[in-house]
């Protein structure tokens, strides 16, 4: 049976841990819930643990009574981490594509994700929203993080405006996915970061892709074929990891 990672926001001393000490801890609600009641777990079964230090804990379940409490025995770095450091800056999309695309540059390694507000955004929220989204897509990022054995969550950033973007990350590698760009992956060159920025349903406007310019933005195509805003990600984030990463 295929071991059930879960994520638990506990500070974890990894180096006690693996100097042959132990460490109890309790599960929320809804974690024991879904261990006990959904995966049929029980007590002296092994579960394995993150909190986003980058370590894989192995636990044993002790008590399933009132609360689920967990002794948490080993601890192992998980290496699993792209040697490039991904960006993705992402402009709000309809419905529930972000959710969508949260999970997928998650499993795809990057390591934070930057949703924009752009000139031809739809969908508009305000602060309230904004930070309930931001939760809800830290969330997403946590559980894709457990499926697709990453120990490190990205970092979700709150929701900004595109041209505060630029202005806050001239000199920063970045490239700007673009159906008409002259450029391609081809010349990417190796560097320790990279921010890819994609727009939304009805593309960069004529202004930010000016702007992007004006930054020093490269705008590079994935392609021949128009991409969906929920596509372009991918496969740029796919390309990158190829070329610079850790999928080649």
């Amino acid at each position: 049976m295929r071991t059930t990672r879960l994520y638990i926001p506990d500070i974890i001393n990894a180096d006690a841990i693996r100097n042959g000490g132990s460490e109890d801890i309790t599960l929320n609600t809804d974690d024991s819930r879904y261990l006990i009641k959904v995966m049929r777990y029980k007590e002296g079964d092994k579960v394995e643990l993150f909190n986003g230090d980058g370590n894989n804990y192995t636990a044993v379940i002790r008590n399933t009574g009132k609360s689920t409490t967990l002794e948490i025995l080993g601890t192992t770095p998980n290496l699993t981490e792209s040697p490039v450091s991904i960006t993705l800056v992402q402009a709000l999309a309809k419905g529930t594509k972000l959710d969508l695309i949260v999970q997928k540059a998650t499993e795809l390694g990057v390591s934070r994700i930057t949703p924009v507000s752009s000139e031809r955004t739809v969908l508009r929220v305000d602060e309230k929203r904004a930070r309930k989204k931001a939760e809800h897509w830290t969330k997403i990022a946590q559980s894709a993080c457990a499926q697709c054995n990453r120990s490190v969550v990205p970092v979700i950033d709150p929701l900004s405006g595109l041209e505060q973007w630029f202005e806050q990350h001239k000199g920063e590698h970045s490239i700007l996915i673009h159906p008409a760009a002259p450029n391609s992956f081809s010349n990417l060159q190796p560097a320790p970061s990279v921010n890819i920025l994609v727009g939304p349903e009805g593309g960069f406007s004529e202004q930010e892709l000016r702007l992007a310019r004006d930054t020093g933005i490269r705008s590079v195509r994935c392609g021949p074929r128009i991409l969906r805003t929920e596509t372009a990600g991918f496969a740029a984030i796919a390309i990158v990891q190829s070329t610079i990463g850790d999928m080649g």
